[in-house]
């Protein structure tokens, strides 16, 4: 089982989204950290760092790295604008 922090960016990114979308998020984040290998349900990042990978959820894309059993959420947002610094 995984723990998930946010940035900064992440937690202000999660705040400006819709009350509705924020639970959607929340919850499927809380079901990648509670698999034993969460990398599995998402795709590599190229030049995005610190973010090594990201996760779908419907339009929205949640970039994060992961250290030592611990999910670090540096952005989300739309599909359209996340990967756009």
């Amino acid at each position: 089982m995984f723990k998930i922090e946010f940035t900064p960016q992440g937690e202000r990114d999660l705040k400006k989204l819709p009350k509705d979308i924020q639970e959607r998020i929340i919850r499927k984040l809380q079901f990648f950290a509670n698999q034993r290998n969460p990398l599995t349900f998402s795709k590599p990042l190229v030049n995005l760092p610190p973010a090594t990978h990201r996760f779908r959820v419907g339009d929205h894309r949640i970039t994060f790295y992961i250290f030592s059993k611990i999910i670090y959420v540096t952005r989300i947002g739309h599909r359209r604008e996340v990967y756009a610094s």
